[in-house]
């Protein structure tokens, strides 16, 4: 049997047993040989133990004594190494092909180990070859560990080739090992990447740092790229590496998230235009942009009517028209230009380096677009815009102050109903703390910053509650609570007063449904500006809040001054007419001061008029104003309406109305303008008190 040891000798042609049997026939010759010598040097008699046949017998049992050693010698040594070089095989072919053994299930150890019976050369090869097994357990575990994981491992030889890679790149790259081995990693790369690698291919490294981290796009092997964050470690020097380690992560979607986060941050989700973040970014950006002049120039657009399509359609329809603007103003302003959606139906533009005039030109080319009227499913939806224009001068300023400034002018576009205003710093004098003040009320409703008191009217006869009047406060950031002469003179000449007057509908009718839930009817009052009354949706805003805060009509009372009733007395007779036959009770507030509506009295649908606190204040000490307020209550009866008495703050007063007939009042007497707590408070002991 031929057989090779190590390379450098020569084949040896006989085999270990073989040599083993020659040697045991040889050894049992002479022993047979030998053995009638001993047999004499024994006692056997020589003429017995030197004739021929005894010496062939000893020369045949030396003969079969050899080869019963060399069996049994086959057969326990044989058997031992026949096993061992099976088990030797097995991890023979588990080293050769490691990545199968590591992504296989593969042998335990403890299937593999010889068994140790013996403290002799085999037993201690035995237990050699299973401190050999446990060994490479080990390491089949470590190459399993290492081709299991989700990051990408890889080996690059100092040419840039790829010597080695983990599984896990089929999962992130696509590609098999096979098809990686031997592939210059720089192929793989994005080409704007390719500074990575020298012009002849091998990896950069810096000195003094052999861990390095960085961000790459590799080719799929779809054709597309994934994002890869790469941590190399330079092992060149490493006599069992000789390559640089590469440990890389997928992290495209994590970009991606990061990516459609940054959007969010900075767009607007309706419209899809940069938010007031990216307008503050944008700006600073510009205005601190040494190489460009402080000519920035912002404007701010308000749409005047759009309100009323969302109290009219529906908020689906007010969304759809907002999603048009962008596109109407986007071709009429350069690339550079920023179209943005502050917030509600506020826009702004930023226009980087233009003048006044340009800017205002610019301006009054949107307003007209957004003159046209919107399509939305077939409907044509006109809204007014007025637009606000403030530019960086010479002095510089940041992007608030212009935003600030565009806001001021634009209040000044609504109140000149011109379309478009540029800030004046010239006129910014005695109207800047009112229009700074609009400004404030305008974020201030979008915050909900509005509050509303409510102050009790007590039937004079009884003592009891029969209504409240809502009388809004703003609860100011800074400031505290402002009541009504801090902000209401300059909201009503604004069309700002229709979303406070909206939003003191909607928190008096909110209350009013809290307290008849909790079994107490009060019918509440809430104020109507003369701008209101002249409004054509102000019977379907009414009715919408009544509805929609699920509260009877005739639980709502609105209170029209007689200056209001003045101004446009036809519309204020329609309009009115409209909101009675709804169901709505109506008022007459600070009856008596008018003097021109005595005539129009007998027309109106009105159920209730209140005397001005300015006769009720002096009528015990005045017998004129006595005289006027008996004039109103009997006038008021007459009319079949309810007399209500406001400023009674004192029980000689209450008793002299009381002595008129006058039905109801309203004062500090009763109880002064607080929180509805407080009412819920005193309707309660009303009721107990019953």
């Amino acid at each position: 049997m031929r057989w090779t040891s190590d390379p450098g000798h020569p084949p040896v042609r006989w085999s270990v047993f073989t040599r083993l049997a020659i040697g045991m026939a040889v050894l049992g010759l002479a022993v047979g040989a030998v053995f009638p010598v001993f047999a004499v040097l024994l006692g056997v008699p020589a003429q017995y133990a030197t004739t021929a046949v005894f010496r062939a017998a000893c020369l045949a049992a030396g003969l079969v004594l050899g080869g019963a050693n060399w069996l049994l010698a086959r057969s326990v040594i044989g058997t031992r190494l026949r096993l061992l070089a099976g088990r030797i095989g097995e991890v023979a072919q588990t080293v050769g092909d490691p990545v199968t053994s590591a992504q296989g299930p593969g042998r335990p150890a403890a299937d593999l180990a010889l068994p140790v019976d013996s403290a002799d050369d085999l037993g201690s090869a035995a237990r050699a070859f299973n401190a050999l097994l446990v060994a490479l357990d080990r390491e089949r575990r470590f190459r399993s560990v290492v081709h299991a994981t989700n990051d990408v491992l890889a080996l690059l030889t100092p040419e840039g080739r790829v010597a080695f890679v983990s599984d896990s790149t089929s999962a992130v790259l696509g590609w098999t090992r096979a098809e990686l081995l031997e592939m210059h990693a720089g192929d793989l790369l994005f080409a704007e990447d390719a500074h990575l690698f020298t012009t002849s291919g091998a990896p950069i490294t810096h000195d003094g740092q052999p861990s390095q981290v960085f961000l790459v796009r590799v080719r799929h092997r779809d054709g597309g790229w994934r994002h890869l964050e790469v941590s190399s470690s330079d092992r060149r020097d490493d006599p069992d590496i000789g390559g640089l380690l590469l440990t890389a992560r997928d992290v495209t979607e994590r970009l991606e998230l990061q990516s459609r986060l940054a959007h969010q941050a900075t767009h607007d989700a309706l419209t899809g235009l940069p938010n007031r973040a990216a307008v503050l970014a944008r700006g600073e950006e510009l205005l601190t942009d040494p190489a460009t002049p402080c000519r920035l120039a912002v404007l701010l657009m308000d749409l005047d009517r759009f309100k009323e399509v969302n109290d009219t359609l529906g908020h689906s329809y007010g969304d759809r028209l907002l999603a048009q603007v962008g596109p109407r103003l986007r071709p009429l302003v350069r690339e550079v230009d920023m179209v943005a959606r502050l917030g509600g139906d506020e826009f702004a533009v930023l226009l980087p380096d233009v003048t006044v005039a340009e800017a205002r030109a610019a301006a009054e080319r949107l307003h007209a677009a957004l003159g046209t009227p919107f399509l939305v499913d077939g409907l044509s939806l006109d809204v007014d815009v007025s637009i606000g224009v403030a530019v960086c001068g010479e002095g510089g300023a940041d992007v608030g102050t212009l935003l600030r400034q565009a806001d001021i002018a634009m209040y000044a576009a609504k109140e000149s109903h011109d379309g478009v205003a540029v800030y004046d710093p010239l006129s910014d004098g005695n109207d800047r703390s009112r229009l700074v003040l609009l400004s404030e009320l305008r974020r201030g409703l979008a915050d909900g910053e509005l509050v509303v008191h409510y102050q009790p009217k007590v039937a004079l006869g009884s003592g009891q509650v029969v209504g409240v009047e809502a009388l809004v406060r703003w609860q100011h950031p800074v400031r505290g609570l402002l009541a009504p002469v801090d902000f209401l003179p300059a909201v009503e000449r604004t069309a700002l007063i229709e979303p406070v007057t909206d939003a003191v509908l909607d928190l008096a009718l909110a209350q009013v449904r809290a307290w008849w839930a909790a079994g107490f009817r009060v019918p509440v009052a809430v104020n109507l500006s003369a701008r209101s009354l002249a409004r054509p949706d102000l019977l379907g805003r009414v009715l919408q809040r009544l509805q929609a805060h699920g509260v009877p009509a005739d639980l709502l009372r609105l209170e029209i001054t007689e200056s209001a009733l003045l101004a446009e007395p036809t519309r204020a007779r329609e309009v009115l007419r409209s909101l009675h036959a709804a169901g709505v009770r109506l008022s007459i507030d600070d009856f008596g001061t008018g003097y021109s509506s005595m005539g129009h009295l007998k027309h109106l649908p009105v159920d209730e008029l209140k005397v001005d606190r300015s006769y009720v204040a002096e009528m015990v000490t005045s017998a004129e104003d006595a005289a006027l307020v008996r004039s109103v209550v009997d006038l008021g009866h007459e009319l079949g309406m309810t007399v209500v008495a406001e400023g009674v703050e004192d029980a000689a007063t209450a008793a002299a109305l009381a002595d008129l007939r006058c039905d109801v009042g309203q004062g500090w007497l009763f109880g002064r303008p607080g929180p509805a707590v407080d009412v819920t408070a005193v309707l309660r002991a009303g009721a107990a008190a019953r």
